[in-house]
């Protein structure tokens, strides 16, 4: 969840629903910052010198097919021909927002594909769930069959996992859980502050160094891109910024924004975000995703939380939607004292207005690796992207046992999904350079296929019990806990010999 940032863009809740708020005239923000897609991943000369007659900026980085654009708000209603205003919601918050959607503007060389949303930051909604008992470390990677791995010395020695977050941490919970847990001290790096408490923070952290208690953790904060103004720039800024950093490092998120919410993204927003993660696959890294927490029900305006449904609170949350990102969904994990592995279903708490996240992309169409027998297209003639792609123990009466504030207490969302299968790829990819193979990097070609293929190893735990509120779990992929959850040897087995 975002907290206040060290800019004066800090984080802010637009209402969702209709109207912004009471407006209150010409803003008063000094820089404005949004994302423009291109039509090519190539330098926009034209449009960099468009920019500059108009008294803007534009930054760029080689191979990017899109551009962050910044500047006054007036040099930016006159370029784009919007009008940039204030606005104060039903809270009490004062944000802006153009009052219509930017064009593309006129004499750059058609090398615009598409304008995205100018406004202030929606803040996404932190995908986390805490409770009272929970798994151990032994007990999650017995269940989860890591321990073979482990058990070999695949501990996350040289691996970086980078998780991406709105607030901090309290030294002490991390020193006490790796105490309690028989761990090594945390090998951790802050990017930004460490502000405020955040129990999603906390439950990230603990749970990648349970599963690799060597890897080099890293905890970034959101809040330090401050030339961001929008949710896009915001994101992209930050995926380049991590990769530059941290190279080839696998990438966590337990965040969320509804995809259809305009007031944070339009279509080349998110066709830009998608481009910026397929970067940085490309060069090895690995990121996901929490599906959400409201068992479809995602795109449930804050307003409207504890009232009855209704069918366009149904939807998929950002940035697990993204084609090239995979979305971690959740299931309840039932095992045996000793923590092997019993049986699953998906997690799912209607009455509670909780549960695993899943459902169909608006904005994208179904990738060439999501298409075929066993890969979905149930319940969806729509032929979109689905989410999730796989899943694990979300539940929050049968989650992991964490410290939070000196406290035990059990971790759960899919929040709690998202870093349980970066800390097994860490441990997953250790094994396969040890073994002269690459990393995974863009996961979801490699999963789908191998939930398909006649893998010597069974990769996935197959849910087909229960479902969320639209989609039941069923055998094969379905839209409530996608793949399945991982048998972390065997699917380390079936990567090391090549069956992808």
């Amino acid at each position: 969840m975002l907290g206040q940032g060290p800019s004066a863009a800090a984080t802010h809740h637009p209402a969702r629903a209709g109207s912004l708020g009471v407006l209150l005239g010409p803003t008063h923000a000094k820089s404005v910052s949004f994302l423009v897609l291109l039509r090519a991943a190539a330098r926009p000369a034209c449009l960099s010198q468009w920019a500059r007659r108009t008294g803007l900026s534009v930054r760029w980085s080689p191979g990017q097919r899109w551009v962050t654009i910044s500047g006054a708000p007036g040099a930016v209603d006159r370029g784009f021909h919007v009008a940039i205003e204030d606005y104060r919601t039903t809270v009490g918050e004062v944000v802006f927002a153009a009052d219509h959607p930017a064009a593309v503007p006129t004499g750059v060389c058609g090398e615009v594909a598409g304008v995205g949303t100018i406004h202030s930051f929606v803040e996404p909604t932190s995908l986390d769930v805490g409770s009272f008992s929970g798994l151990t470390s032994v007990q999650l990677l017995r269940a989860y069959d890591a321990l073979p791995l482990t058990q070999k010395g695949y501990d996350g020695q040289g691996e970086t996992v980078v998780l991406m977050e709105g607030g901090g941490f309290l030294q002490s919970d991390l020193t006490t859980f790796a105490s309690d847990e028989s761990l090594p001290p945390f090998n951790l790096t802050l990017v930004g502050r460490n502000a405020g408490f955040d129990d999603e923070t906390t439950l990230d952290l603990e749970t990648v160094h349970e599963i690799a208690p060597q890897a080099h953790l890293v905890s970034f904060n959101l809040n330090s891109i401050s030339t961001a103004t929008s949710d896009a720039d915001l994101f992209a800024q930050a995926f380049l910024e991590a990769e530059e950093r941290f190279p080839g490092a696998l990438m966590s998120l337990s965040l969320g924004v509804c995809e259809t919410d305009t007031q944070a993204f339009d279509r080349a927003d998110l066709v830009a975000l998608n481009s910026a993660v397929a970067s940085i696959e490309a060069k090895g890294s690995t990121v996901f995703a929490a599906s959400g927490d409201a068992g479809g029900l995602d795109c449930t305006p804050a307003a409207d939380y504890g009232q009855s449904p209704r069918s366009s609170f149904e939807g998929v949350t950002v940035p697990a939607a993204l084609p090239a990102v995979t979305g971690a969904g959740g299931t309840t994990l039932t095992t045996d004292a000793a923590g092997n592995y019993g049986r699953e279903a998906t997690w799912s708490e209607p009455l509670l207005s909780q549960g695993t996240g899943g459902g169909v992309s608006t904005v994208f169409s179904r990738p060439s690796w999501q298409v075929g027998v066993g890969t979905g297209g149930q319940a969806d003639a729509g032929n979109g992207r689905q989410v999730p792609d796989v899943s694990s123990d979300s539940d929050p009466t049968t989650g992991n046992l964490i410290i939070e504030k000196g406290k035990k207490a059990v971790g759960g969302g899919t929040s709690l999904a998202a870093p349980t299968w970066a800390g097994f790829t860490a441990i997953m990819d250790q094994y396969l350079k040890a073994n002269g193979d690459s990393p995974v990097g863009f996961f979801n070609p490699i999963l789908y296929h191998l939930s398909t293929s006649s893998a010597p190893y069974p990769p996935f735990h197959d849910i087909t019990v229960g479902g969320n509120d639209f989609y039941a779990a069923t055998p094969g992929y379905d839209m409530a806990t996608g793949l399945g959850s991982p048998i972390v040897y065997d699917l380390a087995r079936d990567l090391k010999a090549g069956n992808f």
